[in-house]
């Protein structure tokens, strides 16, 4: 689809992508790097400094392959780019960027240059590590609460990479204390929804495969409803007091009121 309307007669490409203020860079056919906004100037300082280039003055007229660890294959990208081409990017282990690319063309439809955008150039490596820190902190430790029988509280959201590490932590702990019984504790949920309850399965099963029974407790009436959807063969408690008294069942115990019992006097 074609633009439309005009810009005002005063404005040249220049101030257009200054007003931007994104990480913008312009490099010729020939991958030299011509043009850097201000914003650019100011964020990739630091990045360009890995490359050995002290003053950010001295990029230009660099060739972009500085940046590629395969410039080859880049550049026969770009040969053949007509259009917007998106790509993530590594740069020394310490920055990752959201790349776009497109081809400039003169008003004769005749390529002249490449512009760059490059978005979420020190936020994105951030976030990743803020990723893991969140991880690290909602993979609760795993409770001792009785001989053979070991229990997790699950608090807050489960992605898929909390999913997969909680329950390797889970079956590396089950099958080193040699547990019996395994409790996985909802009480902190209102409802479930469909991707915490895949990995809490998935936990389920690998539990049962390695003769470890599964009890998941703390279900609230809330909780029961949402769980009618699932097609799920849970062992459920309402709390972990029940699930302990299951469990002294099922082993062929029962639990004493010493307060209560006789005296071994009498």
């Amino acid at each position: 689809m074609d633009a439309i309307g005009h810009l005002p007669i005063h404005l040249n490409g220049q101030f257009v992508l200054e007003g931007i203020q994104e990480t913008i860079m312009v490099a010729d056919l020939e991958y030299r790097i011509q043009w850097l906004n201000s914003t650019a100037v100011e964020q990739l300082g630091p990045l360009f400094k890995l490359y050995g280039v002290e003053n950010v003055n001295d990029v230009i007229g660099m060739s972009m392959d500085m940046f590629h660890a395969a410039p080859s294959h880049q550049q026969h990208i770009m040969e053949g780019l007509e259009t917007t081409h998106r790509a993530r990017i590594n740069i020394k282990d310490q920055y990752v960027a959201e790349t776009i690319i497109h081809p400039i063309y003169d008003e004769k439809g005749n390529k002249r240059a490449y512009l760059l955008m490059l978005l979420d150039v020190t936020t994105q490596a951030n976030a990743e590590r803020e990723r893991e820190k969140i991880i690290e902190e909602l993979s609760t430790p795993i409770l001792k609460i009785w001989d053979n029988i070991l229990s997790v509280p699950i608090v807050g959201k489960m992605d898929d990479s909390r999913g997969t590490k909680l329950a390797e932590k889970v079956l590396e702990e089950c099958v080193k204390e040699r547990a019996r019984y395994f409790l996985i504790d909802l009480s902190s949920f209102k409802e479930m929804n469909d991707h915490t309850a895949h990995h809490i399965n998935n936990i389920y099963e690998a539990l049962r495969l390695i003769g470890t029974r599964c009890l998941i407790v703390g279900i609230s009436a809330e909780m029961a409803l949402s769980l009618v959807n699932f097609d799920y063969n849970w062992t459920t408690f309402a709390s972990v007091r029940q699930s302990i008294a299951y469990i002294l069942q099922e082993e062929g115990k029962e639990i004493v009121d010493i307060q209560n019992s006789p005296s071994d006097s009498e």
